[in-house]
């Protein structure tokens, strides 16, 4: 894992390890993010919304709802395989809700 981020669902960084200035970026579009994914998961009535995967060349980007008010987003190396990424992400959801 590179750098996470937990953010608000209005897209608002309260937490972050990234070292650029796009965290305000990266905040607002996992929130955009989570919303697509919460309108689809409605729509197609699938259950409870995991953790959702981006990938791309040089690495993967995960999200999951810790809360109906955050969002954790995880930045990992395109090693990363993207089942360590998810299990990762739900240990530290898991670590996050107490």
């Amino acid at each position: 894992m590179k750098n996470y981020m937990i953010s608000t669902t209005d897209g608002l960084s309260l937490i972050n390890t990234f070292q650029d200035k796009q965290e305000d970026e990266v905040a607002a579009l996992t929130a955009a993010l989570s919303g697509l994914g919460e309108g689809l998961r409605k729509g197609v009535n699938i259950g409870d919304l995991g953790t959702i995967v981006i990938n791309g060349s040089k690495g993967r980007y995960g999200m999951r709802y810790i809360d109906n008010e955050r969002i954790l987003g995880v930045l990992a190396t395109d090693t990363m395989s993207e089942q360590k990424l998810v299990h990762d992400i739900e240990e530290m959801v898991s670590a996050l809700e107490k």
